[in-house]
């Protein structure tokens, strides 16, 4: 298996677990705490991360549109899947905290 794509598969993997775990931290701390500042400023940072495996998804696309092969293991379709379900977290994390603030007005 080419190096590179491992690499950047488990780069991917662990930037987009970081994420997803990070929103999903932050839901679980505004059930706690009522604090929708730090949920919003937690599921921010949390995009922060994400986007760093945004990144190296681009890249990899990049670098195929430009002709170089990238060799399609399941290590890579599986970090595609980390990434997928990070940025659906984080979406659905942020209506849960917009529901959350409307049904406390």
């Amino acid at each position: 298996m080419d190096e590179k794509i491992v690499e950047q598969s488990m780069q991917l993997i662990l930037y987009a677990g970081t994420g997803r775990s990070m929103v999903l931290e932050a839901v679980k701390k505004l059930l706690e705490d009522n604090d929708v500042v730090k949920a919003k400023a937690a599921i921010t940072a949390a995009g922060k991360e994400i986007g760093k495996a945004h990144e190296i998804q681009t890249a990899l696309m990049a670098a195929e549109c430009d002709g170089e092969p990238i060799e399609k293991s399941i290590l890579l379709i599986h970090a595609q899947d980390h990434f997928m379900n990070a940025l659906t977290v984080r979406d659905m994390g942020l209506l849960m905290v917009q529901m959350y603030e409307k049904l406390e007005k």
